[in-house]
């Protein structure tokens, strides 16, 4: 094994944080109260994640910010705005999650190449490329990789197929690292890579999927179980 490939919303950054942050300036923008412009948000995502799965955004930042638009009872213009409103506000700085870091210096410690590797939805993968930044994330990384720019999306094999070429490997030895057991997990999996997939609120800190899958609490655990990947390989 040669690279780790990271999901980011989920597991890097803390994407219910941002749509709060989002949530107050369309709060400001439209007069909702931010209570029901949040729980709208959250509740629109997960149905917005279905559609992407299927296939159903083709120009996904224009059609998923027109999806959302509907949802919220606002305009295209207004969701934009208010995204540009977030982008500025200093809680964008407080958005990863406590063991990103260190995790992130250990693999790269370990002598593995690190890759960003992110679907996306109403905002293009520039603005999330500019939120690692902030959160001192971006330097870890010797490729960012983002559906909207390649054109490619998890789980589909060809994203996988396609960082595997920009870093010279084969698929087999990359490791995906994400949140979701769809994108990320059997995504990976299904491409021929391993995975390795973070749930945070599990009460057991390592499992054990399959011989090339594991589940972590934590991601600091996860130098622990490269290594254990690597031996059976």
């Amino acid at each position: 094994m040669k690279v780790v490939s990271f999901d980011i919303w989920g597991t890097l950054l803390d994407l219910t944080k941002f749509y709060s942050i989002l949530s107050r300036k369309v709060s400001l923008l439209c007069g909702k109260r931010y209570e029901e412009v949040f729980e709208l948000i959250l509740t629109t995502y997960r149905k917005a994640l279905a559609v992407r799965l299927g296939g159903g955004f083709s120009r996904v930042v224009i059609e998923s910010a027109e999806f959302f638009s509907r949802e919220l009872k606002i305009t295209v213009e207004q969701l934009f705005q208010a995204l540009a409103m977030s982008v500025d506000e200093p809680e964008i700085s407080e958005l990863a999650y406590l063991d990103a870091a260190e995790a992130l210096e250990a693999v790269r410690a370990s002598g593995y190449a690190t890759v960003a590797l992110g679907n996306v939805m109403f905002w293009p993968g520039m603005v999330t490329r500019y939120f690692l930044y902030k959160n001192g994330l971006l330097k870890y990384f010797d490729l960012t990789v983002f559906s909207d720019e390649v054109g490619i999306q998890k789980p589909s094999r060809e994203v996988f197929e396609y960082v595997a070429r920009k870093l010279g490997v084969s698929v087999g030895e990359i490791v995906h690292v994400g949140d979701s057991p769809e994108n990320d997990l059997a995504g990976a999996l299904i491409a021929g890579a391993r995975a390795v997939l973070i749930k945070r609120d599990s009460p057991i800190g390592v499992v054990r999927l399959g011989a090339s899958a594991y589940l972590i609490n934590d991601l600091r655990k996860l130098v622990e179980v490269l290594r254990e990947l690597g031996e059976t390989s």
